[in-house]
């Protein structure tokens, strides 16, 4: 176990730990929740979405009754545990918390949902923006951003960069970049699981974006080398680290974010309700350090009806990356 995920899980135990003492703020929710509430997350267990949200459901669970319980429903990049949630009694009992997968991306990667991501959802909470960061092989030699950027171009037919999958952010950002660089010959690797990192670490493939959360602990050992962040600012724990856009003289902005939803006719004061009691753990200094361990940014407070427009605007965000990649809806 590395030590980033040691730390998150260390942070975890302490909410829960917390969750013993007296619940002076279910008295102030009226009669929510009345029973166990299952929060969705559909992704596997073990990844930084499943780390991120048992540490914030189990802090907001702790002041509300202790009755919350997080589920992982992973499968068809996050559309099987979507729409579970989709389905579900609007009664409150039953949340999401997921990426901008299953809302931004999947609506332009499959040709049908089996939910509709516009319309069966009420937004809750936005929790995190999760920037990606460009690793290579350390035994390139490679210092720099710049370099690395030269060497694809001189050698792309001998290159290949990894992803979770046709359609993943890791995807979409990896096939981005090596467009915008005119390195089209570069070979996309799509994995199924974390064994993308090793087979980077060992030579199999040249370089990969992702969270830092999956790259720090092969970066930290030396088996891989930081290159530049995928977000248009830099980030505040790798200062040193350029902006891809930056580094490529073009915009070039592919984050992606956590948040939570609820069947879209959830009654509005539990929407509300949640939506404080998110942003009360978003606010505690503990989480913050678990976030920046982990490789996170936050967002300011929203609303949920603030949340709802920015989900459809990013959406439109994502169509225009993954027509960029040259996806075809399957």
């Amino acid at each position: 176990m590395n030590t980033q995920r040691r730390n998150a899980l260390k942070a975890l135990s302490v909410l829960c730990a917390g969750s013993a003492l007296p619940r002076i703020a279910l008295a102030q929710s009226g009669s929510y929740p009345s029973g166990q509430v299952n929060v969705i997350v559909p992704y596997g267990a073990g990844g930084s979405t499943d780390i991120v949200a048992r540490l914030l459901v189990n802090d907001v669970s702790g002041r509300l009754g202790g009755n919350f319980v997080t589920e992982n429903k992973p499968g068809a990049a996050g559309n099987i545990g979507t729409r579970q949630v989709a389905i579900s009694p609007a009664d409150g009992k039953t949340l999401l918390y997921s990426t901008a997968t299953p809302f931004c991306i999947n609506p332009y990667v499959y040709r049908t949902l089996p939910f509709d991501p516009d319309n069966d959802f009420a937004a809750i909470s936005r929790t995190a923006k999760l920037p990606l960061v460009l690793v290579a092989n350390a035994g390139l030699g490679i210092k720099t951003a710049a370099e690395f950027v030269d060497y694809l171009r001189k050698n792309q037919k001998n290159c290949s960069f990894s992803s979770y999958g046709v359609g993943t952010s890791s995807h979409i950002a990896g096939t981005i970049f090596t467009k915008k660089i005119d390195a089209s010959g570069v070979l996309h690797v799509p994995y199924k699981d974390m064994t993308a990192m090793a087979d980077l670490a060992a030579g199999r493939n040249t370089f990969h974006i992702d969270a830092w959360s999956a790259v720090a602990p092969m970066v930290k050992a030396g088996k891989l080398v930081a290159l530049a962040v995928s977000s248009s600012e830099q980030l505040p724990w790798a200062p040193e680290l350029p902006t891809l856009a930056s580094v490529i003289h073009s915009d070039y902005d592919v984050v992606t974010w956590h948040a939570v939803f609820a069947p879209r006719k959830t009654p509005a004061d539990i929407v509300t309700l949640l939506n404080k009691e998110f942003q009360r753990s978003l606010d505690k200094p503990e989480i913050k350090k678990t976030f920046a361990e982990q490789g996170f940014l936050t967002y300011p407070p929203a609303t949920p009806e603030e949340i709802d427009a920015f989900v459809k605007h990013d959406k439109q965000r994502w169509k225009g990356y993954v027509e960029a990649a040259g996806i075809t809806p399957s």
